[in-house]
């Protein structure tokens, strides 16, 4: 029987409208697109699992390069134990596929790194994606942004944090630090320590200040989990990945565990287009909480961090990620001060 995915996300093509200077795409892309029978197997052989609802993620490359299929599917797959979400650049959204996302109800991502001079300087645009935030904010509905903390901008993130909150679209920022692949993988972009132990506390007063001010707050993700996950004290799997329910498909129809892994012929789980099963369950069991993680204080609200970070980062899953390591016992311990 073929594993089924919680979360799932289809690489609707590897071609981009930027040139990202850490894309970790970039170590294989082609230029290829995913064939709408691709997509089609993708969401037939790892649906729902029985129960559960599933969110499908249009990812790339640029999905909004695809936007004909991603509309197609949509507005032919969708079902009550089904959503979708978009992650884009924000380059190439208009005000008619707004609309048409918007009336379908599907989640919006919006990949940002920081004001116009940050993004020209990781990601080649200047101002594309905070169009694409102020047409959302006239739309009315809300939208998570990720940034992808570099030594460029980890500093200016708290400051960043205030532009954003003064649009009302803009929900919860979601932290992604620098992973080795792809166009990253020549080093020096990661943070430096002294980096993230400065901003952590000016990211908190930032919040704080804003969150007097404005509603609904604006949340960083990886704070938010500190404060929820404290409460529930048990250390369960980080994400759907390391549980085993989540399935990333490649443009021409392979399948791994992670988004970030895809490529990895080591986590290869099999193919949408081949009638072997796909397996997914045996490729994760070792992303668990890693055995230097037993005594921690904060491995409950971290859970050992990103799987996908350690393996890229650190090599092996049993091996915690310094950096965000780093970054989440800073959270930790201020937030519990």
């Amino acid at each position: 029987m073929d594993d089924k995915a919680e979360f799932l996300v289809l690489a609707l093509t590897e071609r981009c409208n930027l040139r990202c200077v850490y894309c970790y795409a970039a170590a294989s892309a082609t230029g290829a697109d995913m064939d709408p029978d691709i997509a089609a197997l993708a969401l037939d052989r790892l649906g729902p699992p029985p129960g559960r609802r599933q969110t499908v993620e249009f990812s790339g490359g640029e999905p909004l390069l695809r936007f004909e299929l991603l509309k197609e599917l949509v507005l032919t797959r969708a079902s009550a134990q089904r959503r979708f979400a978009l992650q884009t650049n924000g380059v190439a959204l208009t005000e008619d596929k707004l609309a048409f996302l918007v009336d379908n109800g599907v989640g919006l991502g919006v990949s940002l790194d920081g004001p116009p001079e940050t993004n020209r300087q990781t990601r080649g645009d200047a101002g594309g994606a905070m169009r694409a935030l102020r047409l959302i904010d006239e739309a009315g509905v809300g939208v998570n942004v990720t940034v992808v903390l570099t030594r460029h901008n980890v500093e200016r993130l708290p400051r960043f944090l205030l532009t954003l909150a003064s649009l009302k679209s803009p929900r919860v920022i979601n932290l992604d630090l620098v992973r080795p692949v792809g166009r990253a993988s020549g080093g020096g972009l990661a943070p430096r320590p002294e980096q993230i132990k400065g901003m952590v506390p000016a990211m908190l007063s930032a919040t704080a200040f804003i969150a007097q001010r404005r509603f609904p707050p604006l949340k960083v993700r990886e704070v938010d989990q500190v404060r929820r996950r404290a409460k529930l004290g048990l250390c369960e799997p980080y994400c759907l990945g390391a549980a085993g329910s989540y399935a990333a498909v490649t443009p021409d129809g392979r399948v791994y565990p992670c988004a970030s892994l895809a490529d990895d012929d080591g986590y290869l789980a099999g193919r949408v287009d081949r009638p072997e099963p796909i397996r997914i369950a045996n490729l994760v069991r070792g992303w668990g909480l890693p055995p230097a993680c037993g005594d921690c204080p904060a491995r409950f609200v971290c859970r050992g961090g990103c799987p996908s970070r350690r393996i890229s980062a650190a090599g092996s899953p049993t091996r915690p990620h310094g950096l965000e390591c780093l970054l989440r016992k800073e959270i930790f311990r201020r937030v519990n001060q």
